[in-house]
């Protein structure tokens, strides 16, 4: 059983950046969930072998982390097996949270890092866009979809 979640170890550089040089992010983790949010609704899932530091999994036990694992898994793969709390299928919702994360530190530095823009208002910028792109009848209804 997964007991760690691993990080790329190609965002080393881009973790660093926004928790420890701008300080946007208070921990690794969080930079984890803000990453995987955004790959997830931007569809961006990037599979990756080498690893840093992974994060104790034990980290990501908040009040909303496991969720929204839970949330990306059931998503994903439209199977509440998933919700299982070992298994191959807990394993695989995992990586599914590493793979989003990857793909939404990719979107960070390609479009806000590598640039060399504010990081922080570029960011609020991201989350506004995502923001825009749906509004409560669309949630309710699925009409925008």
């Amino acid at each position: 059983m997964v007991d760690r979640v691993r990080k790329p170890a190609k965002h080393t550089e881009t973790f660093n950046y926004l928790k420890d040089d701008v300080g946007i992010f208070a921990t690794y983790k969080d930079v984890m969930v803000f990453a995987a949010a955004l790959g997830f609704s931007r569809g961006k899932s990037v599979e990756f072998d080498k690893s840093s530091e992974p994060i104790p999994l034990s980290v990501f036990r908040g009040e909303y982390d496991e969720a929204f694992m839970n949330v990306l898994a059931l998503f994903d793969h439209k199977d509440s097996g998933y919700l299982e709390p070992e298994g191959e299928k807990f394993d695989a919702k995992i990586k599914l949270f590493e793979e989003y994360a990857c793909g939404g530190l990719d979107i960070i530095k390609s479009t806000i890092i590598d640039p060399g823009l504010d990081a922080q208002g570029e960011l609020i910028r991201l989350i506004l866009d995502e923001e825009a792109k749906h509004n409560i009848i669309d949630d309710i209804t699925g009409l925008g979809a």
